[in-house]
């Protein structure tokens, strides 16, 4: 028997029968990977008592696919109109504790102009990398998000970075 902690329209915290904390998520999630011509568009994003560097990400809606929710994402993040979306693979945040639907998202931004930032959320910034200056922020420790790092990985993997 589990004991549910909290609960909310996104997730359910519990600790199994065996004593162990557990998270599910409800809907499952989204990293959207935005890149315009040959560099990629990372935001700064406040996350309690710190500012991450990441690619724009969220929980999906009840019945929404992932493909949609990235729009929606990026749609509320940045103002940005996605094109040429495909899945890139599946994420998982920490398989020992969460039980999550992750995908990441390639996209194509065409128009910068329309940007907004959404800063209700804790969005700061967004600025526009490009393949070497990403890696020098890897390098460097300013990536650290853990969403952010996978999704570039399978950048590289499949040469889009």
């Amino acid at each position: 028997m589990e004991n549910k902690i909290f609960e909310n329209q996104y997730i359910c915290v519990m600790v199994s029968a065996d004593g162990y904390l557990r998270i599910a998520q409800k809907n499952g999630g989204v990293v959207i990977a935005p890149s315009y011509n040959d560099s990629y568009i990372l935001i700064k994003h406040s996350r309690g008592d710190e500012v991450l560097l990441e690619f724009p990400r969220g929980f999906l809606e009840s019945g929404e696919s992932h493909l949609e929710g990235g729009e929606r994402e990026l749609k509320e993040e940045l103002n940005f109109v996605a094109q040429d979306m495909e899945v890139l693979g599946d994420l998982r945040t920490d398989s020992g504790l969460i039980s999550d639907n992750v995908r990441a998202i390639r996209c194509t931004i065409k128009n910068l102009d329309t940007l907004m930032v959404q800063t209700e959320e804790g969005v700061l910034s967004c600025d526009i990398y490009s393949r070497d200056e990403i890696i020098n922020a890897v390098r460097e420790n300013r990536i650290k998000d853990n969403f952010t790092l996978s999704v570039l990985m399978l950048l590289i993997a499949k040469d889009y970075i």
